[in-house]
C-alpha cells in the first residue's frame, strides 16, 4: 500500500503531517468508500503526489514506472499490449471512475486515451474481481479516478519536451468550484516524430562472431541471429478533451454530467491509422444519509479506427467502430457498522468491422446483478463477501463468480485473506471475425462455441504500519506490505492452428489452463524533513500451458524504486527531487537470447519558483542502456534522453 505524499507548495514538515495523519480514501476494491488501511483485499494506490513527481503523459508512463511485474511492449503495426503479473491485456479490466472503455487493438484497450490531466490518484487490485466488475476483470482492476479540485477556481498551462522523438506535450485545464457547481476542463495534445532505432549489431561485430565461429572458438549466437522486430518506431499525434461537470442540486441529490474526445494518428510507411474515441455520462448520487444512498448512471463509450492512404482515401468503407452502452445501479444500506451492496448493470456490446463476413455487424447484451456484504464484526476483524450472476446474449453464457476477504488486525501487523472467482465472456471479434490477415491466405476465424475463460484468486497478505514518534510528535511513518498469490486460469481464449480451405489458418480456441504463483513485496519510508525510501518487489511463477506471445513475455523477477528528497529552500524556491529505477529480469521464455532483462534509472527535478511557477526536467535511462536487440518486449530506448517542462497555474499568479 501507499501513503499519501506532501504537496510542495508547503513546507516538507507541515505537509508530511497534513499527509499521513489521514488516511487515503480508495473504493476500487469493494465498490465503495474504504480507508486503505480497512480495504478487504490489498490495494496499490499511486497518489497526486506520485502522478506529479513521474511527470507522466498516460497511464502506461505511471504504471511502468510504478508497478513492478507490469510490462509494456509492441504487438503487430506497434499498438501496445500488456503483461500483469503474467495475464494479457484483455484480462485487466481499465476503468475510468469506475466505467468501462469500448474498443480494443490486439486485446487491448487504446492506453494513450487514458492521459493524466486531472487525475487524482489511480487504484490497482491485482488478482480476480469479477464478483463486482465482471468479465475482463480475470487478472485485476486499474482504476483511474478524476480529481475534484475545491478552490474557487484553477487554471493551468503546461508544456513537455522530450529528446527522444523530439516529443512535444502540451496542456491546459480549468476548474471553477462554487456552493452547488464544479467544473473540471482539460485538454491535451502530444506530437512524437518518428524514430529510427540503431541495429543492434554492426556489420564488423556479425563478421568477427562469423570468424570465430568458422575457427571453433567460443562466439555469441545472438549476433548471428539478429532479427530485431524492430526498426522504425512511427510517429504519433494525439489530442484529447475531457469535461466533468458536478451539480450539487440539493443536499441529498447530485449529478455528474462528463464528455470527452479523444484522436490519434499513427503515422505508417504506407499509410496512416486514425482513431477516434466519443464519451459520455451521466450519473445521479441521492444519499439519505452518509452511508445510505442510491446511484443511477448512463454511460457511453465509442472507439473508431480507419485507414488512410497519403492522398486521403481511405483503404475500406469502414474499418472498425465498437459502440457501448451502459446502464448502472448502485444501492449502499448500513446495518449498524455493517453494510450491504446492491448492484445491476446492462450492457449492450456493438461492433461493425470489415474483419467480419460481409463487412457486416454484431452486438450482445450482458445483464448482471451482485451483491456484497461488509460484515465489522469487530474493530479489529472484518468479512466482506460478495456474489455476482452474468449473462450474455450472443453466446448464452452464464456466470457465477464470488469473493470472501478477511482482514484481521493485530496490535503490529494487518492479516488479509482472500479468495475470488473471475471471468472474461469471448468478446465479439473471437466469437465472430472472418479475415484474411494481410491479403496472405492465413485467415484468423472466429468460434461462436468459445467457452469464458475462468480464474481462481487466493491471496494472503501481511502488512505493517509504524508511525514513529519523538516526543509525541510524529515525524515518520514506515509501512511494509508482503503478499502471495496463486492464480489458477483455465479456459484461456487463444488461437490454434487451423487449416481452412487449404490454407494455414488459425482458429479461436479455448485451451488449459495456466497456474501462475508470485509473491509481491512492497515497502516505504517517509521522514517529515522530506526524505522518501521506496521499494516494490515482484517474483512470479508460471506453471503449466504458460502465457505465450511473441509481443510480451512475463519476466520471475521485477522491481521499482524510488529516492525522493522535498525541500522547500526558501519563500520562492522549493525542490522535489526523484531517482527511481526499474528493473526487469530474464523472461521465462520467447527472446531469451538477447533478452537478460535490464536496470533502467531516472532523474527527476521538479523546481517550485515563485508562486504557482514549476519547472520539471528530467534525465531518463541515466546510464546509457540500450538492448542488444529491438524487438517487440524490450525497452525501446536509444540511451539517455532529456526532458524539461513548464507547468504555470494562472490562478495563483493572478
Amino acid at each position: 500500500m501507499a501513503l499519501a505524499m506532501p504537496v510542495l507548495n508547503l513546507p516538507a514538515q507541515t505537509a508530511f503531517r497534513d499527509s499521513v495523519e489521514l488516511d487515503p480514501i480508495v473504493v476500487t476494491a469493494s465498490n465503495t468508500p474504504k480507508a486503505l488501511k480497512d480495504a478487504p483485499v490489498v490495494t496499490r494506490l499511486i497518489t497526486l503526489h506520485d502522478i506529479k513527481i513521474t511527470d507522466a503523459t498516460n497511464i502506461q508512463d505511471m504504471l511502468t514506472q510504478e508497478i513492478p511485474g507490469l510490462e509494456f511492449g509492441f504487438a503487430m503495426t506497434q499498438e501496445t499490449t500488456l503483461n500483469m503479473s503474467g495475464f494479457g491485456g484483455s484480462s485487466v479490466l481499465f476503468l475510468v471512475d469506475g466505467e468501462r472503455m469500448a474498443g480494443e487493438t490486439m486485446d487491448n484497450v487504446d492506453y494513450s486515451r487514458m492521459n493524466l490531466d486531472n487525475v487524482g490518484r489511480i487504484e490497482i487490485v491485482k488478482g480476480a474481481s469479477s464478483a463486482l466488475y465482471g468479465s475482463n476483470a480475470v487478472g485485476g482492476v486499474v482504476n483511474i479516478i478524476s480529481r475534484e479540485n475545491l478552490e474557487p477556481w484553477t487554471a493551468n498551462a503546461n508544456s513537455r519536451y522530450n529528446t527522444f522523438g523530439h516529443e512535444w506535450r502540451n496542456g491546459a485545464s480549468f476548474s471553477f468550484n462554487t456552493e452547488r457547481w464544479n467544473s473540471q476542463t482539460s485538454f491535451q495534445h502530444t506530437k512524437i516524430d518518428p524514430v529510427d532505432l540503431p541495429k543492434a549489431h554492426t556489420s564488423e561485430e556479425i563478421a568477427l562472431e562469423l570468424m570465430k565461429k568458422a575457427q571453433g572458438l567460443p562466439y555469441d549466437e545472438s549476433v548471428l541471429n539478429d532479427d530485431s522486430n524492430l526498426s522504425r518506431l512511427y510517429g504519433q499525434t494525439t489530442y484529447n478533451v475531457k469535461e466533468r461537470l458536478t451539480w450539487r442540486a440539493t443536499d441529498q441529490l447530485t449529478l455528474i454530467g462528463r464528455g470527452g474526445y479523444f484522436f490519434r494518428t499513427s503515422e505508417r510507411d504506407t499509410y496512416d491509422y486514425h482513431f477516434n474515441a466519443y464519451s459520455a455520462g451521466l450519473k445521479g448520487r441521492y444519499a439519505w444519509d452518509h452511508a445510505r444512498h442510491l446511484e443511477l448512471s448512463y454511460a457511453y463509450d465509442q472507439y473508431d479506427k480507419a485507414n488512410f492512404m497519403p492522398d486521403g482515401t481511405r483503404t475500406h468503407d469502414h474499418d472498425y467502430s465498437n459502440q457501448q452502452h451502459v446502464v448502472h445501479a448502485l444501492y449502499h444500506h448500513p446495518f449498524g457498522k455493517n453494510n450491504l451492496l446492491l448492484g445491476a448493470d446492462y450492457l449492450h456490446d456493438y461492433l461493425t468491422t470489415y474483419q467480419f463476413i460481409d463487412n457486416t455487424s454484431h452486438s450482445q447484451d450482458n445483464i448482471d446483478g451482485y451483491v456484497q456484504f461488509d460484515w465489522n464484526i469487530t474493530d479489529q476483524f472484518n468479512i466482506v463477501g460478495s456474489a455476482r450472476y452474468d449473462y450474455f446474449s450472443a453466446s448464452s453464457l452464464k456466470a457465477l463468480t464470488g469473493r470472501l476477504a478477511v482482514v484481521y488486525k493485530l496490535p503490529v501487523f494487518t492479516l488479509r485473506a482472500n479468495y475470488a472467482s473471475g471471468f472474461r465472456a469471448p468478446t465479439l471479434k473471437e466469437m465472430y471475425m472472418h479475415f484474411d490477415m494481410g491479403s496472405m491466405g492465413y485467415w484468423i476465424i472466429g468460434n461462436p462455441d468459445l467457452e469464458p475463460e475462468k480464474s481462481h484468486n487466493f491471496n494472503v497478505a501481511l502488512e505493517r504500519q509504524n508511525r514513529i514518534r519523538h516526543s509525541g510528535i510524529l515525524n515518520g511513518v514506515y509501512n511494509f506490505t508482503l503478499m502471495g498469490y496463486c492464480n489458477i486460469f483455465d479456459k484461456r481464449i487463444t488461437t490454434i492452428d487451423y487449416d481452412y480451405e487449404g490454407q494455414e489458418s488459425a482458429l479461436y480456441w479455448n485451451e488449459d489452463g495456466v497456474n501462475v504463483w508470485g509473491v509481491d513485496i512492497s515497502m516505504g519510508h517517509y521522514f517529515d524533513w522530506g526524505l522518501t525510501l521506496k521499494l516494490n518487489y515482484s517474483w512470479m511463477h508460471e506453471t503449466g500451458n504458460v502465457y505465450f506471445s511473441q509481443f510480451n513475455q512475463p519476466r520471475t523477477h521485477s522491481m521499482t524504486w524510488r529516492i525522493g528528497y522535498a525541500h522547500r529552500f526558501s519563500r520562492h524556491y522549493a525542490l522535489d527531487a526523484a531517482l527511481s529505477g526499474r528493473s526487469q529480469g530474464k523472461p521465462q521464455s520467447g527472446r531469451t537470447d538477447v533478452d537478460q532483462g535490464y536496470i533502467i534509472w531516472k532523474l527527476m527535478l521538479q523546481h517550485h519558483l515563485w508562486s504557482g511557477i514549476n519547472v520539471n526536467t528530467a534525465i531518463d535511462n541515466l546510464f546509457n542502456y540500450k538492448p542488444k536487440a529491438y524487438y517487440y518486449s524490450s525497452p525501446i530506448t536509444t540511451g539517455t534522453s532529456f526532458s524539461i517542462g513548464l507547468s504555470v497555474d494562472l490562478d495563483k499568479k493572478l
